[in-house]
């Protein structure tokens, strides 16, 4: 037994550590990590465009860039986004790959998907939706069993052990996408319209509601307006007539629905 007490404190603060480790590279936004290894185009600075292969991380992006660019201290590759910088970005944008592409065909039928979930889809959607309702009270009843564990004799001795415990709560609970607003999951798969800020005043695009979280939108097959400087000349480079769009929602909100 008294091996068991000196053990016990080592093996909880070792597993701790290495679950806290995994659970905060696994919390990224559902939204967000759609794009993982993507091409994109996002706006960086005042009227700068950036375009390349987006990693998600879970502290910030990195966009790979397809041509390294020369500077005068040397080659760079990339360029690295750091969360308060991710935060600011008002839409980061997806071509849509060419129909007559091995590519082009998986996106036609993921969108029809999108459009026309299955029934296992739906019922994986309702279980999310009824847990993200019930989030505080299935929050509070793991907090309840991993406090009762805190105070297991020989784990109570170990330094902030009901603070480490609270965290594995915590970031259990954020693992799964907490987003549930009743209008806007009334429009996943339908035609909707979204008006953003740009710098030459309020502009609204159309296009088929995928998902959203508490930071995004997720659109699909968006025909991109020219309400910002050189955006439109930018996302032609793409040579693609429709667009997937990322669009933050401190910028931009659904303002209308079309008939389907």
């Amino acid at each position: 037994m008294e091996s068991l007490a000196f053990w016990l404190p080592l093996v909880f603060l070792f597993m701790s550590a290495l679950f806290g480790t995994v659970l905060k590279r696994r919390a990224r936004d559902h939204c967000l990590k759609k794009l993982d290894g993507c091409n994109v185009f996002l706006p960086h600075g005042t009227d700068n465009w950036q375009s390349g292969e987006v990693r998600i991380f879970a502290q910030g992006i990195e966009l790979l860039y397809k041509d390294p660019q020369k500077h005068s201290f040397g080659i760079v590759n990339s360029l690295v986004l750091h969360p308060h910088e991710v935060d600011k970005i008002p839409f980061i944008i997806r071509p849509a790959p060419q129909e007559d592409t091995r590519a082009g065909n998986l996106w036609s039928k993921e969108l029809v998907r999108i459009r026309n979930p299955s029934f296992k889809d739906k019922f994986f959607r309702l279980v999310l939706n009824i847990y993200n309702m019930l989030r505080d009270a299935f929050g509070q009843a793991a907090k309840t069993i991993i406090g009762a564990i805190s105070k297991d004799s020989s784990v109570a001795k170990v330094k902030n052990a009901d603070t480490r415990m609270n965290e594995i709560g915590s970031g259990l609970t954020e693992l799964v996408p907490n987003a549930w607003e009743p209008i806007l999951e009334k429009y996943r798969g339908q035609p909707i319209v979204v008006e953003r800020k740009s710098s030459n005043g309020l502009i609204k695009e159309a296009g088929v509601l995928e998902d959203y979280s508490s930071k995004y939108l997720l659109v699909r097959q968006v025909v991109i307006k020219d309400g910002d400087n050189g955006l439109l000349k930018v996302v032609k480079e793409g040579k693609a007539e429709l667009y997937d769009v990322l669009y933050s929602r401190s910028s931009t909100i659904i303002r209308n629905t079309l008939i389907d």
